[in-house]
């Protein structure tokens, strides 16, 4: 059985609309470790929960399928996916291409008001960030709306977009970062460089720590899936 707590009531909203709150009740599940790696999706049993028909719930599924969250197994449903230590590496090796890109574009064409912005996800992912299982859970939106702020100055939707996309597979490794002693303080750290890099207007500098800032936190996210298999 399901946790009840992944639950919240979409019968009374439109299929489209049902279908969305269901994909984002069960991918908060997902990236929050409610729903771990393995568990299994049965949609007549969600579409209980939700208090929606079947249609919203497989609709769902294809989405976080899409995202790289959710398989579905031949003869089995649906069922949460997770990442080989080969695929936290390549994701990995792409976003920093990716991003080191769009941050040295987005500080060749920063406005204040861009920067802004960026100091204040920066502000909100120190003060709202920990190691407690809530800290953890915010650190992943809040770790993307910094860096999400960079990159939007780069004014390229569609890139943004990729690496948005390509985030959203590695988030719940990202987040696992902050159970490590001492690991909060030195991405702060991390971050307040490229906020810096960000204020003097230096794309080469705001590029190479953004590729570092990747590579390094795929290190720990390998660390951290080592130390979860082998615990369980």
């Amino acid at each position: 059985m399901l946790p009840a707590s992944i639950y919240t009531r979409a019968g009374d909203e439109p299929r489209g609309i049902a279908s969305e709150s269901v994909g984002n009740a069960l991918r908060d599940a997902i990236l929050d470790g409610l729903l771990a790696e393995g568990q299994a999706l049965p949609q007549s049993e969600l579409a209980s929960g939700f208090g929606v028909s079947t249609i919203p719930v497989r609709e769902a599924l294809k989405q976080l399928e899409a995202e790289g969250l959710v398989a579905f197994q031949p003869n089995r449903g649906a069922m949460v996916t997770g990442l080989s230590e080969a695929d936290i590496i390549e994701f990995s090796e792409i976003r920093a291409l990716l991003e080191e890109r769009a941050a040295a574009q987005a500080v060749a064409r920063m406005t204040r008001l861009d920067l802004a912005r960026i100091e204040d996800a920066y502000d909100a992912f120190v003060a709202g960030t920990s190691d407690a299982p809530d800290g953890m859970a915010r650190s992943g939106p809040l770790n993307w709306a910094f860096h999400g702020a960079i990159y939007a100055a780069a004014g390229r939707p569609r890139l943004l977009e990729m690496i948005e996309g390509l985030h959203r597979r590695v988030d719940r490794y990202i987040r696992g970062h902050l159970e490590i002693a001492g690991r909060k303080h030195v991405t702060d750290a991390e971050h307040l460089a490229l906020l810096a890099a960000c204020r003097r207007r230096d794309p080469d500098a705001v590029a190479r720590l953004t590729r570092q800032h990747i590579l390094d936190a795929a290190t720990i996210s390998v660390d951290v899936l080592h130390r979860h298999r082998a615990g369980g």
